[in-house]
């Protein structure tokens, strides 16, 4: 891990080893208390990541504290409600024939966006049904966690772009902010791994040799960062911290490989994603209905 310190200024270590991400995301030490003072440069990126993330004062479930009240409950009744779905699409039901149909080479990249959106959406309301706009108010959201065009952000916050873009996505799945945090981050993971997948389906002598699971761990993606804070001062493999250091767990790069896969989802920790099954149940299910058409 990598510390960069200035008093004052800033105090962010970023962490790309597997082992070191398993034991700062499983230390109670490091948590999403998010601390809003201390460094200027933290402060900063704390209040633009709570703004962005959190809807009329609530913060989405990534957002929240371990202690935070029903934070836990509610991420098992999730998992487990995933779980049962992910059971349901392992084996390549008819309703993922537009996902199959699309990584068969057939339509544009926005219509495997609203596909993935709306089959994120229809977990949480069974008539739920994606359009450009909801599409793109997810869009909008994911773009103003990464950007750094502080007159668009700054445009954005004036006009109220950005809240009405939020308030539109929860009204959908009726206030479950659950939903909206994956129809606007969990979408992009999961188009990701898609469009890997169309690349791997193009390859007619790979798409009849390569096997499910193979296929699967190639389109599964992880968020690229994930933050955590510290609540006390320490050190943590020979690394010293002080109350407030913001910890940036670099999941995208350390989770490959066969060994640290389980980093996709933070399976092994507290705040393992509710998704964990159904992703890779999902994509199984794609591939299975692709697969077959390559031997018929």
């Amino acid at each position: 891990m990598k510390r960069t310190y200035f008093p004052g200024i800033t105090d962010i270590v970023v962490v790309t080893d597997p082992a070191e991400i398993r034991t700062i995301s499983n230390d109670s030490r490091f948590d999403r208390e998010f601390i809003g003072h201390g460094p200027v440069r933290n402060v900063q990126l704390l209040r633009k990541m709570l703004r962005i993330f959190s809807l009329n004062g609530r913060r989405f479930p990534p957002m929240l504290p371990r202690t935070s009240p029903g934070r836990a409950a509610a991420q098992d009744e999730l998992w487990a409600k995933l779980h049962r779905e992910a059971d349901a699409v392992k084996s390549g039901p008819a309703k993922l024939e537009p996902l199959a149909e699309w990584v068969r080479g057939i339509g544009t990249a926005e219509q495997i966006d609203l596909l993935v959106q709306q089959s994120i959406g229809r977990l949480f309301v069974e008539t739920f049904t994606a359009t450009e706009e909801s599409l793109a108010a997810a869009h909008m959201v994911l773009e103003a966690a990464s950007s750094s065009n502080v007159l668009k952000m700054l445009w954005w916050r004036i006009s109220g772009s950005l809240e009405r873009a939020k308030t539109l996505l929860g009204s959908m799945v009726n206030g479950e902010l659950a939903g909206a945090i994956a129809m606007i981050t969990g979408r992009q993971l999961i188009v990701d791994g898609l469009h890997k997948m169309r690349e791997l389906a193009a390859d007619p002598a790979l798409r009849s040799s390569i096997t499910t699971d193979a296929a699967v761990n190639e389109c599964l993606f992880s968020p690229v960062t994930v933050v955590r804070q510290a609540t006390t001062s320490g050190e943590v493999g020979g690394c010293p911290f002080r109350k407030g250091s913001l910890f940036m767990l670099g999941l995208r790069s350390a989770s490959k490989g066969a060994a640290n896969r389980d980093l996709v989802f933070l399976s092994q920790s507290w705040s393992r994603c509710p998704a964990e099954k159904w992703v890779p149940a999902l994509l199984e299910g794609v591939w299975t209905r692709v697969s077959a058409t390559s031997h018929e």
